[in-house]
């Protein structure tokens, strides 16, 4: 695991409490483990074991006004690129959730139709920047700050 990963991971967090008062959140990097590559197989046959490979699993603890809403880890194939940016979807998601659950009120809020919801988290790596957003890209209910990756 890369000092830069683990420098990266830190922005992310930081990215994520400048938008939310109350929020905490810490990188957390986990244990290595074993993913099996999904395979189609038209025979039905089970795939073999021997395919696959080790990645370490990244992911964050979170506390939203002092009290702690526990932690996560992201286990996924590809490159420190595209597992980071899994990581920070699953990250969005879960802050999400947090405060949806604990003001009773969708967050952000979005009206489709007029009716209340919430914008889906979502993120993009392009060139050494990993962009984050709630809602369409075009018209985000949320923009966070862009992370410089390199």
């Amino acid at each position: 695991m890369s000092a830069d990963l683990l420098e990266l991971l830190d922005l992310v967090a930081r990215a994520m409490e400048s938008f939310v008062p109350g929020l905490c959140v810490t990188r957390h990097v986990g244990d290595r483990v074993w993913l099996e590559h999904e395979l189609d197989n038209i025979e039905g046959t089970a795939a073999s074991k021997a395919e696959g490979e080790w990645v370490t699993a990244l992911g964050f603890s979170v506390s939203y006004r002092f009290l702690d809403e526990g932690w996560f880890e992201n286990a996924c194939v590809g490159s420190e690129r595209e597992r980071v940016l899994s990581a920070v979807v699953q990250l969005m998601s879960r802050v999400q959730d947090i405060l949806s659950e604990t003001t009773t009120e969708p967050w952000p809020l979005v009206v489709v139709n007029n009716r209340r919801d919430m914008a889906l988290a979502d993120a993009a790596i392009e060139g050494d920047e990993l962009h984050m957003w709630y809602g369409e890209r075009s018209t985000p209910a949320l923009k966070l700050p862009s992370v410089h990756l390199a």
